[in-house]
């Protein structure tokens, strides 16, 4: 029996120097039914050239512009995978992440998505500490301390996408935290998985979007979060 089909989504925006590294960290992945979707948002360094390398292996979209909720919905649109990961250009996979969350998301269909744990690097690559990201069995407790601040690392996250075609795609409205409300959102209709594992390494280069956080967004996913969440959020 064929392993499901797994798409990853990478959405880059002038992040030629990083690219390679994402792309081969999905390659080298040993999971057997990969399709790898390269959404290029309008870059206007040599990201074109980098990605000629690997046509024959990816699939490469650019597109103008539009920010980085816009290329990653247009990457789920085109994702064809029972399961979805989204790695940022960035970033990059470790060991066996795309099969040690297939292996969990096949066990229990209620799971709509699930996230991992990580390793910060540094622009170099270099690791510099781990990350053990919280994690809460109860759902009441999970929406009640995401309230407090997102803590699941959009890179380690598979979805499952006919849940994805429930919940809807990213906001493109929220240029920061659209990653948050999207785990509202799944958070509403289904159960949430997680592996303990340092799956994912998370580029920290000076230059991320995070560095200077957007705190409107965040308010606005708290707010919209109360009107998922009546029962357990004032």
């Amino acid at each position: 029996m064929m392993s499901p089909k797994v798409t990853v989504v990478i959405p880059t925006y002038n992040h030629a120097h990083y690219l390679p590294q994402a792309i081969d960290s999905v390659l080298e992945q040993k999971y057997p039914n990969l399709e790898v979707l390269v959404i290029d948002d309008g870059s206007q360094d040599e990201t074109a050239q980098v990605v000629a390398a690997y046509q024959s292996r990816i699939n490469y979209v650019y597109k103008k512009n539009g920010g980085t909720p816009s290329a990653l919905n247009l990457g789920l649109t085109l994702a064809t995978g029972k399961y979805i990961c989204w790695l940022s250009a960035d970033d990059a996979m470790r060991g066996d992440k795309v099969a040690q969350q297939v292996a969990l998301m096949e066990t229990d269909p209620s799971l709509g998505f699930s996230y991992t744990s990580f390793v910060v690097v540094n622009a170099d690559g270099e690791e510099q500490y781990a990350v053990d990201s919280p994690y809460y069995p109860n759902k009441q407790d999970m929406v009640t301390k995401l309230m407090e601040g997102c803590f699941i690392n959009g890179s380690s996250v598979m979805m499952r996408n006919s849940a994805l075609k429930q919940v809807g795609n990213f906001d493109v409205e929220l240029p920061q935290a659209h990653d948050y409300d999207l785990w509202f959102r799944f958070l509403r209709y289904y159960n949430c998985g997680y592996l303990s594992e340092y799956l994912l390494a998370y580029r920290w280069h000076g230059k991320n979007m995070s560095q200077n956080p957007d705190e409107a967004c965040s308010v606005t996913v708290r707010e919209r979060a109360k009107q998922f969440f009546p029962e357990w959020l004032k």
